[in-house]
């Protein structure tokens, strides 16, 4: 039961993503559509939201459940603040990919690289529904939205490509945050491996 069930979720999480990505691949969107996407991504929600309440129900301890499960958390209570729909988009995508499974036998530097491609991607779909309806927006299809969310991520910082709208603008800082954190994080794993090679491969010079 607990397979299948974790089954559903994986392709809860799939159709959340597809219905979230949808929007920004097309020109526009029918009411009826948008409708459907957004059935879709409710019913993920209650899934998870279910998900949760049970894991809380069955554990020992229910507030060391929830530290241990901050994503669950983010992405189950985010949907009633409005002001912060993009943390919902991110928590939410980041726990998909949690169920989908695609991380977990990876090394801590592979998992979050991809986990902020991941997380790019995300950025870079809700970027171009935020900006290409916007007055003085360079952002107009998701083409323009993924060049802005690489650029950003690795901190580069082209300038070509930017968001001109609040929403945006809040977007980009997360992404610019998240791009420094994946710079420190490979970086002291790379620093880690050079010194444990080095000393792995040092030889003790014999006494007089």
């Amino acid at each position: 039961m607990k397979r299948v069930w974790n089954e559903t979720l994986t392709i809860l999480a799939v159709a959340f993503l597809i219905s979230f990505s949808y929007p920004a691949f097309v020109d526009s969107v029918s009411t009826s559509t948008q409708r459907v996407l957004d059935l879709v991504q409710w019913i993920s929600w209650v899934a998870f939201a279910i998900d949760l309440i049970y894991g809380v129900y069955k554990s020992e301890n229910w507030k060391s459940y929830l530290r241990k499960h901050p994503l669950d958390v983010l992405a189950v209570t985010l949907p009633f603040l409005r002001p912060l729909r993009v943390l919902r988009v991110i928590s939410f995508g980041a726990l998909a990919l949690e169920k989908v499974a695609l991380a977990r036998s990876m090394a801590v530097t592979t998992r979050v690289l991809v986990t902020t491609i991941f997380l790019t991607y995300i950025a870079a779909v809700q970027m171009t529904i935020f900006e290409r309806d916007a007055d003085g927006s360079n952002i107009k299809n998701f083409g323009d939205g993924i060049w802005w969310a690489f650029v950003s991520v690795t901190t580069v910082g082209y300038g070509d490509k930017y968001p001109v709208t609040t929403s945006g603008k809040f977007l980009a800082v997360a992404l610019l945050v998240l791009g420094i954190s994946l710079l420190a994080t490979i970086t002291a794993s790379v620093a880690t491996s050079f010194i444990q090679f080095t000393q792995g491969h040092t030889v003790e010079k014999p006494r007089d």
